[in-house]
């Protein structure tokens, strides 16, 4: 294998272990995953039962405030009763007491149902909060776990990026750019192996795109030291060291 593909292939597998590092530092590992998606789906089931009482207690006081207006209103046009001086005005002020009073009947209801969704909800999060006791121990540890570990992963992803750097210095400038922009393109690997294709001796393919690629380019890549490019997905092939 040519110096320069060795290269690029050393740094496309420390590329991929910092990758790993840094998802691992701006989240959790691997082994905690499934904790960590149970635990926040959790924490989301309880959010939404807390928004839900907030928003029932909210419409509640809201429904309050506003029989409270009512009430006021009430008051005023029953002490208008004892001024009018024609039928029609009494019967105009009638109108006016008895909506003012459909209108506090209907908002007394409004606030008592909001009290009842609250009273719901509270009852429903403190379920749901004295069953996720167990969860709460147990993702507790874990965190507990992964800060004793997380200055290991740290100091490895300083080490990655240290042989980043050294070996983007062993390339060409523009070897190094054409590498960038395959990666920054393709976001998985820059890099891809060659195969045999299935029944036949002669005709390999990229194992990324399954493009063909023809004999003579393997044994290009092989003996004579060149880069090659794929030219289905521009990826920097390779032959591994087992194939035949």
């Amino acid at each position: 294998m040519s110096q320069p593909l060795e290269t690029i292939l050393r740094l496309q597998h420390a590329l991929n272990d910092l990758r790993r590092a840094e998802k691992q530092l701006a989240g959790v590992p691997e082994w905690m995953e499934e904790l960590h998606a149970e635990h926040s789906a959790r924490q989301a089931e309880i959010a939404a039962v807390q928004e839900e009482a907030a928003e029932a207690a909210r419409e509640r006081r809201h429904a309050e405030s506003a029989a409270q207006d009512a009430g006021e209103r009430l008051k005023h046009f029953q002490r208008q009763v004892s001024l009018v001086r024609t039928q029609r005005e009494y019967a105009a002020l009638l109108q006016e007491i008895d909506t003012v009073k459909s209108q506090i009947k209907a908002l007394e209801e409004a606030a008592l149902g909001a009290m009842e969704r609250a009273d719901g909800a509270q009852r429903r999060l403190e379920e749901q909060q004295g069953g996720s006791a167990d969860l709460e121990s147990r993702y507790g540890e874990a965190l507990s776990r992964w800060e004793r570990e997380k200055p290991d992963v740290e100091r490895q992803a300083a080490a990655q990026r240290a042989e980043v750097a050294e070996l983007r210095q062993q390339l060409p400038r523009g070897t190094v750019a054409l590498f960038d922009r395959v990666h920054q393109r393709r976001g998985d690997s820059a890099v891809a192996p060659v195969r045999r294709s299935e029944g036949s001796g002669s005709i390999w393919h990229c194992t990324a795109c399954n493009y063909s690629v023809r004999l003579q380019v393997v044994a290009d890549i092989r003996s004579r030291g060149i880069l090659v490019q794929c030219e289905g997905c521009r990826r920097f092939l390779y032959v591994e060291e087992d194939a035949g």
